[in-house]
C-alpha cells in the first residue's frame, strides 16, 4: 500500500509539467517557478460518539466538536499551478468541556500537494483539489484511568478541495478534507476493544503569507539562472567537478508494518510506531557533472507506545552510507533516487505491570533512498533545501521467539544543505 501511495504522489508531481504548459502566462522564468509561504489556521471537526467500559458494558457518550490550530510551511510551484506543503498541529480546543471524558484527534500532513487548474494570482478567487499523505492520532481520555493508548493511522491519502483568495502577499484559504478511514478498533481495556467512528469531514480556514526567496541581489546571477533550459541536467553549464557539503534537518520515522509480537503480547497499545522528531545530520560529496552525490548520515529516532500501565520504547542509533543520482532538473526541482546501507543499534525496553525487559540489537540494513532538491541556481548555490526519504523494508528483530517487524520509512522533511566551497567561489567572483 505504501508503494502505491508514493507512486501516486510522484505521478501527480510529474503531471504538473503538462498542467503548467496550459498557463496563459507568456514568460515562465526559472526564478518565478516557486514562492515559499507560511500559513496559520484551524481545522474544524464535528462531534462524534465515543465509547467506554462502564460496569463491564460498553457505554456510548458524545465527544464535542473541536478545532485544531495548525501551522503550514510550503510553496507555490509550477508558476502558481501547484502547492507542496507540510502541516503541523499546534493545539486542540473542544467546544464543550466534560469532567469525565475527553479526547485528542490530531491530523498532521507529512506531505501534501494541491493542483490549481488556473494559476494562482492576487485579487482572484482560485479553486484547488489535492491529496495529502497524513498521519492521524486518536486518544480517548476517560477518568479515572490516565493512560488510554494513542492509536495512529500513519499512511492515509486524504483528498481535499477548496478556494483561495490572495492580496498583497497574503492569502485566505477555505477548504475541506475527507477521511475515508475513520473507523478505529479502540481498546477500552487491556482485553476488550470496540469500534469508534471519528468524523469523515473536517473544514479548514487559514491565512497565508508568501514571499520570494530565490532571487539574488546580483542581476547578472539572476540573468544567468533564468537562462537555463526549463528541463536540463543538474550539472548543466557547471565547471566544477564536485563540492563537499554538510546538511542538517528535522526528521520523522514511521513503521510500515504491524509486528507479530505486539499483536500477540500487547494488543492494547499502538502497533505501528511513529518516532518523535530528531535531526538528520549528513556530510558528503556531490559530483556536479555526473549528477551524483554520496553521503554519510547520522540519525537517532526514538519510538514510544503506552497504555493501561504498559510502556514500550525503542531507541535507534543509525549511521548510513548512501549514493544517489539526480534524474533531472525541472526549473529548480531536482528529484533523485539511490541506494543505502545502514548500521543500526537498537535498544528495546518494555515495562508491563512492574516487570521490565531490555534487549539490545545490532543490525546492518539495506535500503532505498529517494527525494528532491530545490535548486534555482543549480550547482552555483551554497545553501539549498533537500528532502530525503529512506525506506528499510527488511528491518526486524526477535523478542521471545516472535518477530517484531521494524521496517521503516525515514522522512527528512527539509534538510538545509551547505556547500562551503561554493560560498568561497561566489565571493571570489564578485
Amino acid at each position: 500500500m505504501i508503494k502505491q501511495h508514493f507512486f501516486l504522489i510522484l505521478l501527480v508531481g510529474f503531471s504538473f509539467k503538462g498542467l503548467a504548459q496550459r498557463d496563459s502566462l507568456s514568460a515562465k522564468k526559472r526564478l518565478d517557478f516557486a514562492k515559499m509561504y507560511f500559513e496559520i489556521g484551524g481545522n474544524f471537526s464535528p462531534s462524534f460518539t465515543g465509547k467506554r467500559l462502564l460496569d463491564n458494558d460498553v457505554s456510548a457518550f458524545k465527544n464535542s466538536a473541536s478545532i485544531n490550530q495548525y501551522l503550514s510551511w510550503g510553496a507555490f510551484h509550477f508558476w502558481g499551478h501547484a502547492e507542496f506543503y507540510v502541516n503541523f498541529q499546534l493545539n486542540q480546543e473542544n467546544f464543550e468541556k466534560s469532567e469525565e471524558t475527553d479526547f485528542e484527534l490530531t491530523h498532521s500532513v507529512v506531505t501534501g500537494v494541491r493542483l490549481l487548474p488556473w494559476a494562482f494570482q492576487e485579487k482572484k478567487i482560485r479553486t484547488y483539489v489535492g491529496v495529502n499523505w497524513s498521519s492521524i492520532d486518536f486518544q480517548q481520555k476517560i477518568k479515572p484511568e490516565e493512560h488510554q493508548p494513542v492509536l495512529s493511522k500513519d499512511f492515509l491519502l486524504v483528498p481535499e478541495a477548496g478556494l483561495m483568495y490572495g492580496y498583497k502577499g497574503f492569502m485566505l484559504r477555505l477548504g475541506a478534507s475527507y477521511f475515508h478511514a475513520n473507523k478505529w478498533n479502540y481498546p477500552i481495556s487491556k482485553t476488550r476493544a470496540t469500534e469508534i467512528k471519528t468524523p469523515k469531514l473536517n473544514f479548514q480556514i487559514g491565512l497565508n503569507y508568501s514571499f520570494e526567496n530565490s532571487t539574488q541581489e546580483d542581476p547578472k546571477v539572476n540573468e544567468r539562472w533564468n537562462s537555463y533550459p526549463q528541463v536540463s541536467r543538474l550539472g548543466y553549464a557547471t565547471k566544477k567537478f564536485g563540492d563537499l557539503f554538510v546538511g542538517v534537518g528535522p526528521s520523522l520515522s514511521f513503521s510500515l508494518s504491524k509486528s507479530e509480537y505486539n499483536q500477540s503480547e500487547l494488543p492494547y497499545i499502538k502497533n505501528q510506531l511513529t518516532s518523535t522528531n530528531y535531526l538528520d545530520i549528513s556530510v558528503g560529496y556531490q559530483f556536479n557533472k555526473s549528477g551524483i552525490f554520496t553521503a554519510l548520515s547520522f540519525r537517532n529516532p526514538a519510538f514510544k507506545a503506552e497504555g493501561y500501565g504498559t510502556t514500550q520504547t525503542i531507541n535507534k542509533t543509525s549511521l548510513t552510507l548512501e549514493t544517489n543520482k539526480f534524474l533531472t532538473d525541472y526549473s529548480g526541482f531536482a528529484p533523485f533516487v539511490g541506494v543505502n546501507v545502514a548500521y543500526d543499534r537498537i535498544k528495546y525496553k518494555e515495562y508491563v505491570e512492574s516487570v521490565s525487559k531490555k534487549i539490545v540489537f545490532n543490525n546492518v540494513e539495506p535500503g532505498i533512498s529517494f527525494g528532491w532538491d530545490i535548486v534555482p541556481g543549480k550547482t552555483d548555490e551554497a545553501l539549498i533545501l533537500r528532502t530525503n526519504l529512506r525506506w528499510y523494508p527488511l528491518s526486524s528483530f526477535e523478542i521471545d521467539g516472535k518477530i517484531f517487524d521494524f521496517s521503516q520509512l525515514e522522512y527528512n522533511l527539509i534538510q538545509f544543505v551547505f556547500y562551503p566551497g561554493r560560498l568561497k567561489t561566489r565571493r571570489r567572483s564578485r
